[in-house]
């Protein structure tokens, strides 16, 4: 069984990647969907990270692939997925990137949404929820291919 805590979308507010470090120390994985808007790699330092669409001053890739407990995960910012056909346009960049898991950012809202043996997390922001939700990142365990989320809530 492993743990891995995902956020994405502190833009800027650099304590909330010590922050989320605090509260979940026990972790296998910290992954970070992009937006930090970070002006140095080493801020980002025990995170795996992607590009945001404001991340310009970082040189980080634009997806990241993971193999954790047999399942396969890639991590995206999400700002390629449009509103309109935004699940089939998910789906279709999982199974075509070979995996069962995508992590992403971008849209500011939490969400877990589970279609078969694929699953879709975006751990909503730290800084700025949108949507009526609160500040928030996710809690993912994955045992032997089962995937659980939980959304902690930031309380600052």
């Amino acid at each position: 069984m492993k743990k891995i805590v995902v956020m994405s979308d502190n833009h800027g507010d650099d304590r909330m990647l010590e922050y989320v470090r605090e509260c979940e120390p026990h972790a296998d994985y910290y992954i970070h969907c992009g937006d930090s808007e970070a002006y140095h790699k080493e801020m980002l330092s025990g995170y795996i990270c992607v590009k945001g669409n404001n991340d310009w001053a970082l040189d980080l890739p634009q997806e990241a692939h993971l193999v954790i407990e047999d399942m396969p995960i890639i991590i995206t910012h999400g700002q390629h997925f449009s509103m309109f056909n935004r699940e089939l346009a998910m789906h279709d960049f999982l199974t075509r990137n070979h995996c069962q898991l995508l992590l992403f950012g971008h849209t500011h809202m939490p969400l877990f949404q589970r279609e078969g043996d694929y699953y879709y997390i975006n751990p909503g922001s730290t800084s700025l929820p949108r949507g009526g939700s609160d500040r928030s990142y996710a809690v993912v365990t994955i045992d032997q291919q089962q995937v659980t989320c939980e959304f902690k809530k930031i309380e600052l």
